[in-house]
């Protein structure tokens, strides 16, 4: 059985790599641990990100900090 703690959940898909390396080094920065799940099939169907996306992946305890920097980001870029 897998403590709170240990449990890893998406908080943010996109569909953008750039996009989403930086959310990734954001999040980093306001020492929030991440790492971006996708799926090409080890490089042999690209494609396939656009797709899926790249999942943007926390730990369930830091998922209502992780949202409010990736809100706060999206919402200045507007």
């Amino acid at each position: 059985m897998k403590k709170q703690d240990d449990e890893i959940i998406c908080i943010y898909t996109s569909y953008d790599a750039t996009e989403a390396d930086m959310i990734k080094t954001q999040l980093e920065s306001e020492s929030i641990p991440c790492f971006l799940k996708s799926d090409n099939a080890g490089g042999m169907l690209p494609y396939l990100n656009m797709i899926s996306g790249f999942g943007i992946m926390v730990r369930k305890e830091d998922e209502t900090r992780a949202k409010e920097v990736i809100n706060e980001r999206l919402e200045n870029e507007r």
